[in-house]
Parts: structure tokens; sequence; C-alpha cells
């Protein structure tokens, strides 16, 4: 199975420990997992390298971080909206955090 998790709320949210708790459960578990992150969700990019480096795709808007100061051009993970909409259509299940 593809797992999708959104991760969409800030650095002041849970959003980024939940997606590591469940994406490193279902990476663990043999399903592939994906993490786009959105609005200022994008501000968790380097809390969820671990889960990168343990085989999750994860992502970043890269215009919803320019727009907060985040965006580092030569990141890895930097996408658009379109990717996530690959990674929905390809996925079993979606989570929005």
């Amino acid at each position: 199975m593809h797992l999708a998790l959104l991760v969409v709320g800030g650095p002041r949210t849970e959003g980024a420990a939940t997606a590591r708790a469940l994406g490193g459960a279902a990476l663990d578990a043999g399903h592939r997992v994906t993490v786009f992150l959105a609005g200022d969700g994008t501000a968790h990019l380097d809390a969820l390298a671990p889960l990168r480096a343990a085989g999750a795709r994860v992502l970043l808007c890269s215009a919803d971080a320019a727009l907060r100061g985040w965006d580092r051009p030569g990141t890895p993970g930097r996408g658009s909206f379109k990717d996530l909409g690959d990674a929905t259509l390809d996925a079993g299940a979606l989570l929005v955090l």
C-alpha cells in the first residue's frame, strides 16, 4: 500500500511528529510513504529528514515555502501541488495533518 501524508500545520503543531510516527510505522510494515508539506507545514522539511533517510518520499511546495521565506533552492524534495496530485492518485490512503 502507498500512504500519502499531507502536512499543513505549522511549527507549533504536532503534524511533523505525527507524520514521522505514522510514516515510520508504515515503512517498517513494508509500505510506501509520501509526505507532502504545504502552507505552514513547509517549516517541517528538516524535521522530516529522518523519514526521507528511511525511504519515504518527502516533498514540499516550494512556492509556499518561498512565501514564508523558508525555500532553499537545491534542497531535495522541492516541488509543487502537481506532485501532491500525483501522490494522491497513486496512494491507497491520504491523511491530512
